[in-house]
């Protein structure tokens, strides 16, 4: 599935991301379709996801870069992650991909969605 990604096709298609867009990214990752779109449900807070989402990046750590192939990504501060339409740059060759990356300097963290074209 990534047999034709070489290092500087990777670097070139993750793009930075803040805190903020990386939970946005956790909850389309976790609870979003990339053919059907986010959820309309992620758009309310809900105590238990969102409490679990934070969990999740807090474990990296509080010195976490995060990045994503999420093309919204493109508009800095105000990407909206969970609009219903969206573009990403494709990692893998034959399915549909969206990630956010947590790096630190001893821990990375790698959440994918995966769905067939």
């Amino acid at each position: 599935m990534f047999d034709a990604l070489d290092p500087q096709e990777l670097e070139s298609s993750l793009m930075p991301v803040s805190r903020r867009g990386a939970e946005d990214l956790l909850k389309l990752v976790s609870f979003g379709s990339l053919q059907a779109g986010p959820n309309p449900s992620l758009e309310a807070p809900d105590a238990a996801r969102d409490a679990c989402i934070s969990e999740i990046l807090d474990s990296v750590g509080e010195s976490a870069l995060y990045f994503t192939n999420h093309g919204h990504a493109e508009d800095g501060d105000s990407a909206d992650f969970l609009a219903s339409s969206f573009h990403f740059n494709s990692l893998a060759v034959t399915v549909y991909n969206i990630c956010i990356i947590a790096v630190t300097s001893d821990r990375i963290l790698s959440a994918w969605r995966f769905e067939d074209v």
